[in-house]
């Protein structure tokens, strides 16, 4: 019995095998190697017809070509489908560039108290390692949590 009668299990074993491992992960990352696999192992199928035999080289150029034109083509379009924006906007984003008033000081690695737009917040220097000394004007750098992330601003 010639080798390309035994192909199909070896496309069939490629298939489930990508199938797998697409499932193991949350990226598409090995669905196109599955229809390449899955297309070979129906052309593959064909070998089994007495008389008719597709030689396996043959079978493993499809299976590149089909697996690179499925990647090519509808990877972008799944990428865009499928992209999750992991921000989630909020209010609160817009105090960053904002100045306040340092009510209590802030000292590494210890937390101070900024006042801000007549709010009270828990505020910690950019580096954290740094003092800011109480009644000094901040600006806010970033939110962490529930945080102001602030700087000294340099008064003239």
């Amino acid at each position: 019995m010639p080798f390309e009668n035994w192909m199909w299990a070896i496309w069939l074993g490629i298939m489930i095998v990508m199938v797998i491992v697409e499932c193991m992960g949350p990226a598409l990352v090995s669905i196109w190697f599955a229809a390449g696999a899955l297309v070979s192992l129906v052309l593959s199928l064909f070998s089994l017809i007495p008389d008719v035999t597709i030689p396996w080289w043959v079978q493993v150029i499809v299976f590149v070509v089909v697996s690179a034109i499925t990647l090519i083509a509808l990877r972008p379009l799944s990428l865009k489908y499928s992209k999750k924006n992991n921000t989630i906007s909020s209010n609160v984003d817009s105090l960053v560039g904002k100045r306040g008033l340092l009510e209590e000081e802030i000292k590494p690695f210890e937390p101070g108290v900024c006042r801000l737009n007549d709010v009270l917040w828990t505020a910690i220097s950019t580096n954290g390692k740094e003092t800011i000394a109480a009644k000094s004007v901040v600006e806010v750098v970033a939110i962490q949590g529930n945080k102001l992330l602030v700087k000294k601003v340099e008064e003239n």
